[in-house]
């Protein structure tokens, strides 16, 4: 098998396993397109946990100082 036969089986297997995937081999603009359109929504998804978080901690933390003010001033 010559190098070219090689190179022409592995860019139609990858061609294949593109296109399968839902991914158009002949466009390669419009799959970086959507491989940032999945970062974005990874690094959105990422900040609304970390707000989440932050969020719960605080409204934890309001609870538990007004618990101690409520036993230390009104008793």
């Amino acid at each position: 098998m010559t190098d070219d036969e090689v190179r022409k089986i592995v860019a139609d297997t990858v061609a294949e396993t593109l296109i399968r995937l839902g991914i158009d081999a002949h466009d390669p603009k419009e799959m970086q397109a959507d491989m940032q359109h999945l970062r974005n929504w990874r690094q959105s998804v990422n900040t609304v946990k970390r707000q989440s978080l932050l969020t719960a901690v605080g409204v934890v933390t309001t609870g538990i100082l007004g618990l101690i003010y409520m036993a230390l001033f009104h008793e």
